[in-house]
């Protein structure tokens, strides 16, 4: 459905707001960081793991996930190479 030739003559009298000026971006884009990206890149070959958490372990880590729009698994890997990288006799 459309506005029809009298209404697209209203909106153009009116001196209305154009479609660019209603859907242009009310934030400044932000450039992109130098934050290593979180996730497995793509092509990497996977081997699943499968573990059990305690339960407050578990809420902290939905929490985060949640607060952080990403994936659990995402946070665990992150986690995982970041105490390996610390912890690892190199």
């Amino acid at each position: 459905m459309g506005l029809g030739d009298r209404g697209k003559r209203r909106v153009k009298l009116d001196g209305s707001p154009t479609v660019d000026d209603l859907f242009k971006p009310t934030e400044a884009v932000q450039p992109e960081t130098t934050e290593k990206k979180i996730g497995r890149p793509k092509g990497e070959p996977v081997k699943p793991k499968t573990f059990t958490l305690p339960l407050e372990l578990n809420q902290r880590l939905r929490r985060f996930a949640f607060e952080h729009e990403c994936k659990e698994v995402d946070v665990v890997r992150a986690s995982l190479e970041a105490y390996l990288d610390t912890h690892e006799e190199k």
